[in-house]
């Protein structure tokens, strides 16, 4: 039987093989075999060494150099005795070598690789003791890769997970499958849409769900044309989406559509109760106290205000009287008659002076006019609205966030 494939070259001792695969097991080559190079005239070499699949060490020595030879080499000769004796040395040689990694390997329960020749090629197998094991039940425990388990449910236990691991997640953001694991933005919950695209694509496919308003949004009414809101809670009905809609402490209520009705939500942050217990729309609104104390909303916060004199106070920090709407709310008795008479003049740099007086019946005029001096009653507070500068607290904020103030107000 002869090894021919590709072709040698040998330069002295070493003999390198093109196309050659003398390591293979296949192969069958080995040391003390035969090379016949066709060379002309023939020559004839003994293989010392296998030292790769493209080298070997030969003897004699080749004089002079071969390149590109075709070549055979007599890899099984036990026709004759020293063939025979060849061959049986190489497999001794083999057991020899393996015979102790066999024993290894077969008693072992140590967790290691055991190294073997095979046609003298080396390679490594995992040990018995490396082999992955069933424990009692049947199952490769969780330490081996495994899930210990012979049930999903047992299973899921084992690997720590939860009862959702064994459902299926939803096809899309609409499905509405029973039992399925709901996505992220599923059915518009946390959607990135915005909320003029809302109004405008009414019959986007948006669910249930809070979108995203602008970071910027204006104060006021949510028009159809701009962002304008911070946030929108939808909740469909047949072909219409109702909406809450969110921006600056206010609320709106409506439907979603190209053209929206929008309903205001009074609420604390946008109304005040008076003096005499009425809801009142507040922006912005203070409560003056008999003491020359002041509490203020949020939009009028920083103003100040002091007790100059008996029933005299002055208010700071405003442009004056709001010049739309209501302005002053006095106390009242259960009867509806006011408790006190209040003067309030207005300087040219919007500093208020809030006078109060005894109520005094003037005969001649038939009118309630002032009396004495006052202050405002304990436990009872006059209500102003006032016009605040452009430079407020409030409207600072307001452009630091949005960038620029939309509603009228004073400089």
């Amino acid at each position: 039987m002869l090894y021919n494939t590709g072709t040698i070259a040998i330069n002295g001792n070493t003999a390198t093989g093109t196309g050659t695969n003398w390591t293979a097991p296949a192969s069958q080559v080995r040391a003390g075999q035969t090379i016949i190079v066709m060379s002309n005239p023939v020559q004839m070499f003994q293989i010392s060494n296998v030292n790769s699949a493209t080298s070997l060490t030969v003897t004699p020595a080749a004089s002079p150099a071969l390149s590109g030879q075709k070549y055979g080499i007599l890899v099984s000769d036990i026709i004759s005795v020293d063939g025979l004796a060849q061959a049986m040395s190489q497999l001794i040689k083999e057991y020899d070598e393996n015979i102790g990694a066999w024993e290894t390997f077969a008693t072992t329960s140590a967790n290691q690789i055991i190294t073997v020749t095979i046609n003298g090629t080396s390679g490594s197998i995992p040990g018995i003791g490396k082999l992955l094991q069933k424990d009692t039940n049947g199952a490769l425990a969780v330490k081996d890769g495994g899930t210990g388990a012979t049930t999903k449910e047992d299973a899921c236990t084992n690997l720590g997970l939860g009862s959702s691991a064994t459902f299926d997640i939803q096809s899309d953001i609409l499905d509405t499958t029973s039992g399925r694991v709901l996505r992220s933005g599923a059915f518009g919950l946390g959607t990135t849409r915005m909320f003029t695209s809302l109004v405008t694509d009414p019959g986007a496919a948006i669910g249930y769900g809070l979108a995203q308003g602008t970071s910027s949004p204006t104060p006021g009414m949510p028009p159809i044309t701009s962002n304008s809101a911070h946030g929108v809670l939808t909740i469909p009905y047949s072909t219409l989406k109702f909406g809450l809609v969110f921006s600056y402490g206010e609320m709106y209520v409506g439907n979603i559509s190209a053209t929206p009705q929008w309903r205001k939500v009074w609420m604390e942050g946008n109304t005040t109760v008076d003096t005499n217990g009425f809801i009142k729309r507040a922006s912005p609104v203070i409560k003056l106290f008999g003491n020359g104390q002041v509490e203020c909303n949020d939009e009028a916060e920083g103003v100040t205000a002091s007790r100059v004199a008996e029933g005299v106070y002055c208010i700071e920090g405003s442009c004056g009287l709001n010049p739309e709407g209501w302005t002053v709310e006095i106390p009242q008795d259960i009867n509806g008659n006011f408790l006190c008479f209040v003067d309030i003049a207005t300087a040219d740099d919007g500093i208020l002076t809030v006078s109060v007086f005894r109520r005094r019946f003037d005969v001649e005029s038939a009118m309630v006019v002032a009396g004495g001096s006052m202050d405002i009653p304990d436990g009872r507070w006059i209500d102003l609205r006032l016009d605040m500068p452009k430079n407020s607290i409030w409207n600072t904020k307001l452009l630091d966030s949005s960038g620029s103030i939309t509603d009228t107000t004073a400089e």
